[in-house]
């Protein structure tokens, strides 16, 4: 991949200039969404940090980056004669300047442009090499992968979290979790990874709630950062479960955002997968800290779903699917877009548990 330097620490975003520099950007163009524009000071301290005027700002990207939004980024950045791309906030913005660099390269036949990522949840979309929009007219997320699409630059800097909502921040750590969690399980499991997922997990636990309750805890928020560029490793090389495919499949349809679509389904997933892999779900729950001694292995392989429901519940994002409009009748369709024929009576199954 070509993430060339990631930036970490509280008054990271200081380095900005130097960056912009480095890279020979005197016109670089901010990607956003209307919330940080709006309601926050962010877009001008990313300007101050620049050292330079922005050529620009779109701030029109919504949740599951609509395609009539990057189109209309794309365009607008071409009209500015932006020669860099800089996007702000969670997944969905930066998701939306991955697929804008591309439309604006013309699928990478043309030289592109440069883009760094400044983070303000927890989504790891920063670390992806994959980035999805969302096709208005079917409500279906569309995919595209490619290691081009991934920000050469990243910053994770705990200031520019602190005006995240508490429940974007928490849940958007919940999808951090499910990364990390759906290495530790996967069939493709492998030593390095394991690190890595077990770690950010451990950190997680530690430090998601309080970073969650007191966003000035500027410590406890950069750790999760750091828990968050962990967790993605696995997504890279052993891949994800059924936990994401089911949030994939639900995502867009019902617009859940893809923080919350893991408070719905990870614990049960890992329910289920309990019983098929007791040995991975036992490393889970000790890095959750559970209390194993005593217990039997099914036991303590059931202990690594109850700390996951336990977190949820003390963030305040316990939900269920009917919360959203999805009823019995929608379950057979889900379960068979988001599993091949050997999973989607596992898959049935835990869309009914959480109905």
């Amino acid at each position: 991949l070509l993430i060339e330097r990631v930036h970490f620490g509280q008054g990271s975003i200081g380095r900005l200039s130097d960056e912009l520099n480095r890279l020979g950007s005197k016109r670089p163009f901010l990607v956003t969404g209307k919330t940080i524009s709006e309601q926050t000071d962010l877009c001008q301290k990313v300007e101050d940090s620049s050292g330079r005027k922005l050529a620009g700002i779109f701030s029109g990207i919504k949740q599951h980056a609509p395609q009539s939004g990057i189109l209309e980024a794309t365009r607008q950045a071409k009209q500015a004669n932006a020669d860099l791309l800089v996007s702000l906030g969670g997944g969905s913005p930066i998701d939306a300047t991955k697929i804008v660099v591309k439309e604006l390269s013309e699928n990478f036949a043309r030289s592109a442009l440069s883009h760094i990522a400044i983070p303000t949840t927890l989504s790891a979309a920063e670390f992806s090499h994959a980035a999805g929009m969302t096709d208005e007219a079917s409500r279906r997320k569309v995919g595209f992968r490619d290691p081009r699409l991934v920000p050469r630059v990243v910053f994770l800097d705990p200031e520019m979290t602190m005006q995240t909502p508490a429940w974007l921040w928490a849940s958007s750590g919940i999808r951090s979790l499910d990364h990390a969690v759906e290495a530790v399980y996967s069939p493709k499991h492998q030593p390095f990874v394991d690190v890595l997922a077990l770690e950010a997990i451990r950190l997680l636990f530690e430090n998601l709630k309080e970073s969650s309750a007191d966003p000035s805890n500027l410590g406890k928020r950069l750790v999760c950062q750091m828990a968050a560029w962990m967790s993605f490793a696995g997504v890279l090389s052993v891949g994800t479960g059924l936990s994401h495919a089911i949030g994939r499949t639900i995502g867009a349809t019902w617009n859940i955002p893809h923080g919350i679509t893991s408070c719905l389904t990870l614990a049960e997933v890992m329910r289920l997968e309990a019983s098929r892999s007791p040995e991975r779900l036992i490393l889970i729950a000790r890095a959750e800290g559970r209390k194993l001694e005593g217990s039997g292995q099914k036991e303590a392989a059931l202990e690594a779903s109850v700390g996951v429901v336990e977190l949820v519940r003390a963030l305040g994002l316990s939900k269920r699917l009917r919360a959203y409009g999805i009823t019995q009748d929608d379950l057979p369709r889900i379960a068979r877009e988001s599993a091949n024929s050997e999973d989607y009576a596992r898959a049935l199954r835990v869309l009914e548990a959480i109905l």
